[in-house]
């Protein structure tokens, strides 16, 4: 299962980013290829919603929220499945002291079988990779201008 991983620092209190992690209406302006949502009730492990990317539909799950920590979505659309896994920290300042700060880290799971021949193949997709550093800096651009 190939891997794409990003840490970014984001000038916003942890707060302030989970809230737009957390925030449907903010995801079709970061979250990679979501175009809308729809059908979200709540932001709560185990709920589902509806999105589409290029015209098409798909299905996604929450799977774990820990506030201020931890968002972890699966989408699926037709066969593809992505896990995505999004951990916060704070950080600024000496020593993290002024805690002013957000370290985010995306990570990209494309959960595609095939073996070893099939990993290596995915794992130097440049099209997975750009999404996720895309999804990042649009993050970072959301949550320090909201």
């Amino acid at each position: 299962m190939p891997k794409f991983e990003r840490k970014m620092e984001i000038d916003s209190p942890v707060e302030k980013v989970w809230q737009v992690m957390t925030d449907p209406t903010h995801w079709p302006e970061w979250f990679p290829g979501f175009d809308s949502v729809a059908n979200v009730t709540e932001v709560a492990e185990g709920a589902t919603f509806d999105w589409v990317d290029d015209g098409k539909t798909g299905r996604a799950a929450i799977v774990k929220v820990v506030p201020l920590k931890r968002l972890e979505i699966l989408t699926q659309m037709e066969n593809d499945k992505d896990s995505h896994v999004f951990t916060l920290k704070t950080s600024g300042g000496f020593l993290g002291l002024k805690a002013d700060e957000c370290e985010v880290e995306y990570t990209l799971d494309t959960l595609m079988g095939g073996g070893i021949l099939g990993n290596f193949v995915a794992g130097g997709n440049p099209k997975d990779a750009m999404r996720v550093k895309k999804a990042m800096h649009l993050l970072r651009k959301v949550c320090e201008s909201v």
